[in-house]
């Protein structure tokens, strides 16, 4: 009865990721003159230049935000010229090298999130997927923990604010990996206690 009850937090748990996959991940502003600051291209850039300027004259800076979801960044990432959605997949993978590719990754944590759901399923008869699921979703919920935590926003072009979707994305897996901890200690007293 106990393993039934905790496939099922799994399985919540799996929902929630889901779900959270389309909810915002991030928030980015940046202003019309930051932007302007980094465009380069002679002519171009003085032109922009001076319009910025008019701007500031007239009300001041203008404010530019973006909401992303984890669906949108592959997609921004692929356009070379979305300097969002790079500047968000720059602050959370080191390597900058093929930067589209590594976007499309976004993707893995819903499809490792109906893995868990499917390993606790089969985690009723078989303890050795009970153990993957514990690396999978302690592998992706401490290391993405620890990436969000350490991660330097101001050092980025745009401001960035780690949005509720992210967040509950990784809390999620960080329960799938307390509910594996959990089955498979009680597990292991039941089948000491026999």
């Amino acid at each position: 009865m106990k393993k039934i009850a905790l496939a099922g937090l799994v399985i919540l748990a799996a929902i929630v990721i889901i779900s959270s996959f389309f909810m915002p991940w991030a928030q980015l502003s940046t202003s019309v003159t930051k932007v302007s600051k980094e465009l380069t291209g002679g002519k171009f850039l003085r032109e922009l230049s001076r319009i910025t300027d008019a701007i500031g004259k007239v009300g001041g800076d203008i404010q530019i935000k973006t909401s992303i979801s984890g669906y949108d960044i592959p997609s921004m990432a692929n356009k070379k010229s979305s300097k969002v959605a790079i500047s968000l997949v720059q602050g959370l993978l080191k390597d900058a090298k093929d930067l589209d590719k590594k976007a499309a990754l976004v993707f893995l944590l819903p499809i490792f999130a109906v893995v868990c759901a499917a390993l606790a399923v089969i985690g009723l008869k078989n303890k050795l997927s009970v153990i993957l699921m514990l690396i999978i979703s302690g592998a992706i919920s401490l290391g993405g923990l620890y990436r969000l935590k350490t991660l330097d926003l101001a050092s980025l072009p745009v401001d960035i604010t780690i949005e509720k979707g992210l967040w509950q994305t990784l809390y999620a897996y960080l329960f799938i990996f307390i509910v594996s901890i959990i089955w498979l200690v009680t597990d292991k007293k039941q089948a000491s206690g026999k």
